[in-house]
């Protein structure tokens, strides 16, 4: 049984005994997440974006590759960050994640499920891999993140989860309060893939900031014989 599979039928007992409240607002709401208000603010996110990183580009500008990727293209062949982190998802996401509370982290994954791309429902990947967390990150917040979001996008999408397909093999400090170079350091190497890779692979993480995880994350994945490597974030973090 996938390790979160537990809070499918916890988080409705817990809505049930404690009425919920919105996480970022603390207004009230019908289920743990965002009340609909906050999430008619989140988003999803709009305009013109980099085909390959998501980020925003002017709107003057045709849809195509940013600077940053024409100089030094990523691992991975395409991302998504759904939501915009500077916003109501961004703050409910920090509360579930530091807060240890698995059940509006589950909320926020309804709330990308909701709005994933066409392109992946067309076209889904052979399987979903959760970028990984160390076993220590995920012991200090008594569950995994990464986890329970590509649990849910791999069951709407009706492929199978790779939970396992990548491990992190350094206890890298946490990314938070570092620049671009400074995080690109940091998680270099903290990557390896396990067995053999399915060659289409959806990475799921929570949040992309500089990108340097879900890149890192992505060439391991390609080492362990992925062809096709696509990113779904569930927050961007607007340069």
């Amino acid at each position: 049984m996938p390790a979160c599979a537990p809070w499918t039928w916890i988080a409705p007992v817990l809505n049930a005994l404690f009425p919920a409240q919105c996480a970022a607002c603390e207004g009230p709401a019908p289920r743990a997440g965002l009340c609909a208000r906050c999430l008619d603010l989140a988003g999803p996110r709009e305009g013109p974006r980099c085909r390959l990183c998501d980020q925003a580009l002017p709107a003057e500008a045709p849809a195509h590759r940013c600077g940053r990727c024409l100089t030094r293209p990523p691992g991975f062949d395409q991302a998504w960050g759904i939501f915009d982190y500077a916003g109501p998802f961004g703050d409910a996401l920090r509360r579930g994640k530091y807060g240890r509370r698995p059940e509006v982290v589950a909320g926020l994954g309804r709330a990308l499920r909701a709005h994933l791309p066409g392109a992946l429902r067309l076209d889904p990947p052979l399987a979903v891999v959760p970028v990984a967390l160390h076993p220590r990150r995920v012991a200090a917040r008594r569950f995994d993140v990464p986890l329970v979001l590509a649990h849910g996008v791999a069951a709407s999408l009706g492929v199978p989860l790779a939970r396992r397909a990548l491990r992190r093999i350094h206890d890298t400090p946490e990314q938070a309060g570092l620049d671009e170079k400074a995080r690109r350091r940091n998680v270099r190497d903290a990557f390896r893939a396990r067995g053999t890779v399915p060659a289409d692979v959806l990475l799921v993480d929570d949040v992309i900031t500089t990108g340097a995880t879900v890149d890192a994350a992505a060439r391991a994945l390609r080492q362990g014989g992925a062809e096709r490597v696509r990113v779904l974030a569930a927050a961007l973090v607007t340069r």
